[in-house]
């Protein structure tokens, strides 16, 4: 597994589904001991992971600016594969 696919696991598994996060959120609730693998991990890097992950659907992002807030989000599958 890559660095980025890393951090992107790290990121989505800190999200919530139930409430958007702030990015201070975020930091406060990442795993420390997993964060520690990546040393120079900063916020620049986190923003572009955050980008990357909205523009796949995994993630909403409301607000703007620094009142920008992220949340999980379930991929919406197609009609006939919820019966399969």
């Amino acid at each position: 597994m890559d660095k980025n696919q890393e951090i992107e696991d790290l990121i989505l598994s800190t999200l919530s589904f139930y409430e958007p996060m702030s990015f201070s959120k975020i930091v406060f609730d990442m795993d420390t001991e997993l964060l520690k693998k990546f040393a120079d991990f900063d916020k620049d890097q986190m923003l572009l992971v955050l980008k990357s992950l909205e523009k796949r659907g995994l993630v909403k992002k409301t607000g703007d600016g620094s009142e920008a807030q992220w949340q999980r989000i379930h991929k919406k599958r197609p009609f006939w594969k919820r019966f399969f």
